[in-house]
């Protein structure tokens, strides 16, 4: 009887579903947009149930999917195929997020300090997105405003909460440590690429992917140059390029190559140096600089001092084996330090001609400012990011460039306090973690969190799916496969002829 009507209700609930598509007189929902909806559940479904490729899927193809979509539009796929095809990174991302619900819930695990804070933080955004208006009059009224403010401000924390709980298997770390390294090593080669042509790399971007036009009439938004993607610095009245890669943004590239850098210096503190390591270390190291994003190389130096700490699984003479590689990277770097200028950059830092440096000071006391004045934040979807996709002339976005400071701005003073905490926490657990476990994707997640968590004083860090998502998801992923190392040998036994054990799994006792 039971199997009656569970097959009844489906039956029923198809025929309802294909009277409002279809036969209605006014259909509720397009048959495209319910096309799609089902395709999307459909990788929902898909990806909660491999947790595991669904993140190295997000950890591949984030990076490139601004210029896929631009390139598929271009070749003739419709505009509303193409915005929802967009939608991919999300489906993909509650896969992981239902996966990591379920296991988390089934095995009966307490929830830790790292676990309390991320939902306590998503649980605040969640209230500022359903009762907005409500707690801060003026704030955007429109829930698909406020939904994007709360991907942009919440989306990496469920990330990090899912692949923290998702059951991954074992030797997933070392594929995604060697996903982020190929990866980034891309990244920085079309670095060098766009610095020795620029031209070239901006006549493929503008006229072969047409990405401003993707940008006018897909996301709505007017480039500044509709010719011209480069972005362009000043240094001693010179005009100078600084790289952005496939991300088109000299920041988000700098700060995504952390990660890369940080994989690639703990695989040789580990041993396991080779020519193609060395050159992918250097392709990064190069584009890192390239981008002349300072922030971001403070980061990677932050990088490869922690690189320098005692860990499990680091070679006995590392520090002598690094303190080499770095003098060689040190070397190589200084030609591309001295032709792009970025020495006179960094050297003018806080001087009265560096007009970037006053920018920044300016942008981020008008964040103290609006805190100060509006404790409860200004709402979702009101500062960078988001709030600058849909700013207007009464409602100008507030950019504070200090990511601490745009969450107070809009989730208000205890929404920066909360993520604060979260942020410390996450690093302190990860640095526990990697004191004690040979995997070396662990500590390199450590010490780019820590890296970057730095540099997020200084600018909007944690605003492209690129960086955040990858950077939170590939910590998370790491802190469930510390605790699952830590279970002692024995206690694994009981699964010897059943089924191997899998990441974030917990033993049962």
């Amino acid at each position: 009887m039971r199997q009656f009507l569970h097959g009844a209700a489906w039956w029923l609930a198809a025929l309802a579903a294909i009277w409002l598509i279809v036969l209605a007189p006014t259909p509720v929902v397009s048959l495209s947009t319910a096309i799609v909806g089902l395709l999307g559940l459909g990788v929902v479904v898909a990806a909660a149930r491999r947790p595991d490729r669904s993140l190295l899927i997000l950890i591949v193809l984030l990076p490139f999917q601004s210029l896929i979509l631009a390139r598929l539009y271009a070749a003739g796929v419709p505009a509303s195929i193409v915005r929802h095809a967009s939608a991919w990174k999300e489906a993909l991302a509650i896969g992981i997020v239902l996966a990591g619900a379920r296991s988390f819930y089934a095995t009966g695990r307490r929830a830790d300090k790292v676990d309390r804070l991320a939902l306590g933080f998503v649980a605040l955004a969640a209230l500022y997105l359903l009762l907005g208006p409500t707690i801060v009059p003026g704030s955007p009224s429109s829930m698909s405003v406020r939904l994007l403010g709360f991907r942009q401000d919440a989306g990496f924390v469920l990330v990090l909460l899912g692949a923290r709980h998702a059951p991954l298997p074992p030797g997933f770390m070392a594929r995604a440590g060697r996903a982020v390294l190929a990866v980034a090593t891309v990244v920085g080669a079309v670095c060098i690429f766009e610095a020795l042509d620029s031209s070239g790399w901006n006549r493929f971007v503008v006229h072969s992917i047409k990405y401003t036009r993707y940008e006018t009439d897909i996301l709505h938004t007017k480039p500044l140059n509709y010719d011209d993607i480069r972005i362009y610095g000043t240094i001693g009245g010179t005009q100078i390029v600084r790289t952005g890669s496939v991300f088109l943004s000299a920041l988000t590239c700098g700060f995504y190559l952390v990660l890369g850098f940080a994989m690639g210096l703990e695989r040789s503190v580990r041993g396991r140096s080779s020519p193609l390591l060395i050159v992918s270390l250097t392709v990064i190291g190069a584009g890192l600089l390239l981008t002349q994003t300072r922030s971001a190389i403070l980061a990677g130096l932050i990088v490869a001092f922690l690189a320098f700490q005692p860990a499990a699984g680091r070679k006995r003479h590392w520090r002598t084996q690094l303190g080499i590689l770095a003098a060689a990277l040190a070397l190589l770097a200084i030609p591309a330090v001295a032709s792009t200028g970025l020495g006179s950059r960094v050297a003018g830092t806080g001087s009265s001609q560096d007009m970037s440096s006053a920018a920044h000071f300016s942008a981020l006391w008008t964040g103290v400012h609006t805190l100060e004045h509006h404790p409860l934040g200004l709402g979702l979807g009101t500062s960078a990011g988001t709030g600058q996709r849909f700013a207007t002339q009464t409602s100008a976005a507030v950019i504070p460039e200090n990511d601490y400071l745009q969450i107070g701005v809009e989730l208000g003073v205890v929404g920066m306090l909360v993520f604060i905490a979260l942020t410390v926490t996450l690093v302190v657990a990860l640095r526990r973690a990697a004191r004690g476990s040979p995997e070396g994707t662990l500590s390199a997640a450590m010490a780019a969190m820590a890296g970057l968590a730095v540099t997020a004083l200084f600018l909007q860090t944690w605003i492209d799916f690129g960086v955040d998502w990858t950077v939170w998801g590939i910590a998370g992923a790491s802190l469930g496969a510390a605790r699952l190392a830590s279970v002692p040998a024995a206690v694994h036994a009981p699964w010897a002829h059943s089924r191997a054990p899998v990441a974030n799994e917990p033993i049962p006792a």
